[in-house]
């Protein structure tokens, strides 16, 4: 049974059970109390109780980032997702309490994101706050009747466009390559050219991880998790040779991905080529596709497990399509 007492002019009433937690609230009217009252013994008679205690307690915030310290710190997407969470966090959507974060809310919140950015990176704000509450819900076991940013809508993302390096933008950027204090930046970009190989990739390459005799070196740690051998062209070898031999082992003298972003940057500067680097990877598998390399061969020198991702990165030019018309 309930209980009730007047306290400076309301009304106090508090539901105590056996197996269950102690409920109280304050209400003006006593009508209004016992009503309250009545439903919530009513829930907990049928054992459809919400306790909404733990989402009134805790911040959006403060939820993204425990998702982030407990799940996404041993994901390679840790720094990237850390960063939107850092941002997120300066927001006034971040101050509000999980229950309050209503589909309204969000809704304006994206619209405020929309402003400023693309609507590839506001629905990846708006991922991580759907998963962060599906967490709440599903492990931190904090009660929610739904999750409030499955009634959001994704905005369209523009079709992707990948760019290709052609041939005389190729020899200009290795011309200028030449003259940057960064005597790795040309082999950086023939592996990229010619092989395929991920930035991240790049950086990891061991000297002992090469096969001078066959020209292949194995891959540790990629993107996928996996570790993958893959050939070496012929210009990318000679390129090797020609760089000295580092005392820590590593192919290249460069520990971050943010040094050969610099070096690459200022390519850009001295050539007028306004290419990202990521465009190698398109290039190589272009470049393959239109050599008549098979699906399978591209996806596994590339690292592609998807098929539906590859496809994305190739891109044939009409030129060659009806030059093959021809035959």
């Amino acid at each position: 049974m309930a209980g009730y007492r007047k306290r400076n002019g309301k009304w106090e009433v508090r539901i105590r059970r056996n197996n269950s937690k102690n409920l109280s609230k304050t209400f003006i009217n006593k009508e209004d109390a016992q009503r309250w009252a009545r439903e919530q013994e009513s829930k907990l008679d049928k054992g459809i109780f919400e306790d909404l205690t733990a989402a009134n307690n805790i911040l959006l915030k403060d939820l993204i980032n425990r998702y982030i310290k407990e799940v996404v710190v041993n994901k390679k997407s840790y720094q990237s997702e850390r960063y939107k969470a850092q941002k997120l966090s300066k927001h006034k959507i971040a101050r509000l309490k999980l229950i309050q974060v209503t589909p309204l809310v969000l809704r304006d919140y994206q619209q405020e994101l929309l402003k400023e950015l693309n609507p590839s990176t506001v629905n990846k704000y708006l991922t991580l706050v759907s998963v962060s509450i599906k967490y709440a819900r599903q492990i931190l076991g904090i009660y929610l009747p739904t999750n409030p940013c499955e009634f959001i809508k994704r905005l369209r993302e523009p079709e992707f466009k990948g760019e290709v390096i052609e041939p005389d933008e190729e020899k200009v950027l290795l011309e200028q390559a030449e003259h940057s204090k960064a005597k790795w930046l040309k082999l950086v970009i023939m592996l990229g050219l010619d092989c395929g190989i991920r930035r991240g990739e790049i950086l990891k390459i061991r000297r002992e991880d090469i096969d001078f005799k066959k020209h292949t070196v194995i891959l540790r740690e990629t993107k996928n998790g996996l570790s993958r051998r893959v050939g070496l062209s012929k210009r990318a070898m000679d390129e090797i040779n020609k760089l000295p031999i580092n005392i820590n082992g590593k192919l290249i003298n460069c520990e971050r991905g943010d040094t050969i972003d610099f070096y690459w940057q200022q390519l850009k500067k001295w050539t007028g080529i306004n290419k990202r680097f990521h465009s190698t990877r398109h290039t190589f598998a272009t470049r393959a596709s239109m050599n008549g390399w098979s699906i399978t061969e591209i996806s596994a020198q590339g690292g592609w497990k998807d098929l539906k991702v590859l496809k994305r990165y190739t891109h044939i030019s009409a030129e060659h399509l009806a030059k093959k018309l021809r035959y």
